[in-house]
Formats: C-alpha cells, sequence, structure tokens
C-alpha cells in the first residue's frame, strides 16, 4: 500500500472511530454498511471488493475491521440478506442501499456543553446545524446554578451518546462545564472537544481531574480557526462528519 493511500486510510479510521458502535445487532448491521460505503464514497477502498461469502480480503477493508471492531463486527452475511452487499464470484460490491445509508443521521443524542457567558450564540448556531441534519442535540437555556442544579443534570448527561464541549478561553472556569464533562467520561459518554474565541488546551493553565485533563490532551480536537462564518461553519461541518454527516 503506497504511503498516499495509506495516509488516507488512518483518516478515515480516526474520524470512524469516534463514533460509539450501537448495542442493538441490527443497528451494528447498518453502521458496517454504512461505514463499508463511507470508505469507498472517500476512496479509501473501491466499491466493488475482493472477497467471497463472509471474507473480503482488501488490506484497507482488513485493517478497517480490526481497529473499528476488534473481531466482534457483524457477519457480512447479514449485510447480504439486508442488501447492503452483494455477492458476485470472487467480487463483493457495495450497493446502493449501502450508499443511501450515507443520506440519513446516526440516531445519536447529544448534550452540548457551554459556558453561557461565552460561547451562547456559537452554542445556538451548533444546536441549529445539528436538527437540521436530523441529529438530536440538547442545549441547557435555563440551567442556573445553585444549592441542588447537580441532581438531575448529573444523570441527563448519563442518558447521552456524546457531549459536544464548546471550549472558550473562560470555560473550563465554570464549575458546571467541569463537572459536565466529567460526569460525561464516568459515564462512558463520548466527548468532542470545539475550540473557539482562541481557546488552546495547556494543563500547566489548568487544575483538572486527571481523567478530564487526560480527555483533552488527548482526544481529537475541533477547532474554530478564526471567530467567523467562515470559521464557524467548517468547524461545524466537521462536527456533522464525526457523526458519518457530509452537509
Amino acid at each position: 500500500m503506497s504511503d498516499e493511500k495509506q495516509s488516507k486510510l488512518e483518516q478515515f479510521i480516526a474520524r470512524v472511530v469516534q463514533r460509539p458502535l450501537p448495542s442493538n445487532p441490527m443497528a451494528r448491521v447498518r453502521t458496517l454498511a454504512k461505514e463499508l460505503a463511507e470508505g469507498a464514497a472517500h476512496g479509501v477502498w473501491p466499491a466493488d471488493l475482493n472477497g467471497f461469502r463472509g471474507a473480503i480480503n482488501d488490506e484497507e477493508v482488513q485493517q478497517y475491521f480490526a481497529r473499528r471492531w476488534d473481531g466482534v463486527s457483524p457477519h457480512l452475511g447479514l449485510l447480504v440478506m439486508n442488501d447492503y452487499l452483494r455477492w458476485e464470484g470472487n467480487t463483493t460490491f457495495i450497493t446502493k442501499a449501502a450508499f443511501e445509508l450515507l443520506e440519513e443521521a446516526e440516531p445519536a443524542n447529544i448534550f452540548i456543553s457551554y459556558k453561557r457567558s461565552e460561547s451562547s450564540a456559537f452554542a445556538l448556531l451548533v444546536l441549529a446545524r445539528l436538527k437540521m441534519a436530523g441529529l438530536e442535540p440538547f442545549l441547557d437555556l435555563a440551567l442556573v446554578p445553585g444549592e441542588d442544579w447537580e441532581s438531575g443534570l448529573r444523570e441527563r448527561i448519563r442518558k447521552y451518546d456524546y457531549l459536544v464541549a464548546i471550549l472558550g478561553k473562560d470555560t473550563l472556569r465554570s464549575e458546571v462545564c467541569g463537572k459536565e464533562i466529567q460526569w460525561a467520561l464516568e459515564a462512558g459518554v463520548k466527548i468532542i472537544p470545539v475550540w473557539h474565541n482562541g481557546f488552546v488546551y495547556n494543563s500547566a493553565d489548568w487544575t483538572l481531574p486527571v481523567e478530564v485533563e487526560t480527555a483533552l490532551q488527548k482526544t481529537h480536537t475541533i477547532r474554530v480557526i478564526e471567530e467567523s462564518a467562515l470559521g464557524y461553519n467548517n468547524a461545524i461541518v466537521e462536527l456533522l462528519n464525526r457523526f458519518g454527516l457530509t452537509p
């Protein structure tokens, strides 16, 4: 495999592993079909794959299976039964039905964490764009910290698939925002940090729980390069890509 192809494959795998795998068996079948189609659409591998009845031999696809599914992917026969793959001789074709899945939004629930005094406008824009894409985002517009503000919020966050953490220069000074990230990590909720307003995370500047610090250092971050309509749009497009959507 050429260096260019390997680089494209690495970027694709890094993107898809950010998405949590569903537990429902048929949802897993759809996820596999959709990601096989997504890889073909992005030129990571062809739509006609080398393989026959239960096996695909293309090196790129094998690397994807190993790192994305770790030996527990749905059997390819289930994709054939649902018309996402078609076997012809020694070739496995990704079907039109699989490519049509790329037009559908993942049924993901998304909690948007933000500091009201710093990121309200951007958070509202993110909320609107995610809703337009058919996703299910939640933005708390009414939370007023007080004696019992933790009671319902912690349980609410545990029910989400993702937490989009919009981080500006002062966001991590907010007790609420810091705890939202910590609770999400404790519950296994996927964190997607979005940096804006010139924020760059430097651990020396903050005193945070170890798990929060590790997540902010190691999780792939979306960055608003400039505070402009174009900068916001580019960041939101990258965010939508995390959910398998290409606007």
